[in-house]
């Protein structure tokens, strides 16, 4: 077939011209090879990125999170009762009422829960604010309490340990599981004893593990302990529960469930994506950046080969004159500079996926050590053959357009204004 396409005299005329002027011809097609290659790292890095942090998010963190959120701007008691439009009502130094965030009957809602369809599993805890001391040094940490074996058969807690052992925390009383973050603030490591204290109680535990999920907000926040350490700490009873984590078998339907379980409950239902939603609308500003970027680089490749084709015309115009003498029509001429507009892309387009891909390797390969809103020793670096598919339609498309004018320009060409001039 391409032997058959060669041996046209429209496409042998394209290959001459683009033959003929090699140091242009490079240039253009360098110019596509790179937007390629800018596209396939860019797209490849941002979302590689994205798709680890959500991956740790999914796995690290309830897919509906129950719980019982305060009411806000609750109306004051007095005008309940006083409510006539003929009454004032003043109340001074008025203090805000201490909302129990007990979820009320959870053995109940726990049963419920586990016979519905499309929860995984879910798990009980108590969670607190807390201080945690270690010699002269005290940090602030939201304690978890929890029944580890169901968390770590819900949420694989096993995979992000780095030191001890989770299993522990059921075999020691007063054992805390604490992230790397704050094991590193408190400079504490396994076994160490620290006092965990909160505005009612006092209670010293051992470190059992240290745990690294990879997302900084988790790791540097973190510690858990079992559900009746939890409770003791708050001065609770054994049916204290402020929180039940649901996974699901299907992630995706987090916001209709939770949508679901808040109308039956008449509990606050979050999902991972709701409680997320400050680094959803971080990922969008960056495809939105990156795509902008690509374009650019793409469109200024397109103008180079733009400019190219319009200089081979102004060149060429005799060939041109000759062409359309002999018998050459406007469609042909028109033909040849698409077809080498076409080329261009086409190669500089090969190119680039294969420059693209290489660089996007290499990259994956080096260790690098980065923290912010992850933790990565590796650059992680989405190879998708969507963005090599799209990458490459797009240099054809955007070469294609470049030259459909200088094309246009060169079949409305008059042979005898030419020879005339000449």
């Amino acid at each position: 077939m391409i032997a058959k396409l060669a041996n046209r005299p429209v496409f042998r005329i394209a290959f001459v011209h683009l033959i003929s002027k090699k140091r242009q011809t490079l240039v253009a097609m360098l110019g596509v090879m790179f937007g390629i290659t800018v596209f396939i790292f860019q797209a490849g890095l941002i979302t590689g990125l994205q798709f680890y942090m959500v991956d740790k998010i999914v796995n690290n963190s309830p897919h509906v999170h129950l719980y019982n959120e305060p009411e806000k701007n609750p109306i004051p008691i007095l005008e309940k009762i006083y409510n006539k439009s003929d009454q004032w009502v003043i109340v001074q130094h008025q203090k805000e009422k201490d909302i129990d965030k007990k979820i009320r009957n959870y053995g109940g809602i726990m049963e419920m829960l586990r016979k519905t369809p499309g929860v995984q599993g879910a798990a009980p805890s108590v969670g607190t604010q807390a201080i945690v001391k270690a010699g002269f040094k005290q940090i602030p940490v939201s304690i978890s309490g929890v029944e580890i074996a169901r968390e770590d058969a819900l949420f694989n807690i096993h995979k992000d340990q780095i030191a001890g052992d989770i299993k522990q925390l059921e075999i020691i009383g007063n054992g805390i599981i604490l992230g790397r973050g704050v094991a590193q603030k408190l400079g504490a490591e396994v076994g160490d004893i620290l006092t965990v204290s909160t505005t009612v109680s006092s209670i010293d535990m051992k470190v059992v593990s240290i745990t690294a999920t990879g997302i900084t907000a988790i790791d540097d926040n973190r510690a858990m302990v079992t559900l009746r350490t939890a409770q003791k700490l708050m001065n609770k009873d054994k049916l204290y529960i402020t929180d039940i984590n649901l996974k699901l078998t299907d992630v995706d339907k987090a916001d209709e469930m939770s949508e679901s379980l808040t109308h039956i409950f008449g509990l606050k239902a979050q999902s991972w994506k709701e409680a997320n939603a400050n680094i959803f609308s971080v990922f969008k500003i960056q495809n939105i950046v990156t795509y902008l970027v690509i374009i650019s680089i793409l469109i200024v490749a397109g103008f180079g080969i733009f400019n190219i084709l319009m200089m081979m015309i102004y060149e060429k115009m005799t060939d041109i004159a000759v062409l359309k003498s002999i018998g050459y029509k406007n469609r042909d001429i028109r033909n040849i500079f698409m077809v080498e507009a076409i080329f261009i892309g086409f190669s500089g387009g090969i190119m680039g996926l294969i420059l693209g891909f290489i660089t996007s390797y290499i990259v994956s390969k080096i260790e690098v050590t980065l923290s912010g809103l992850v933790t990565l020793d590796h650059l992680t670096i989405n190879f998708d053959p969507n963005f090599y598919a799209v990458g490459f339609v797009f240099a054809i498309c955007t070469t294609a357009l470049a030259g459909y004018f200088p094309a246009l320009k060169a079949s409305k060409v008059d042979p005898v204004d030419i020879i005339r001039g000449h």
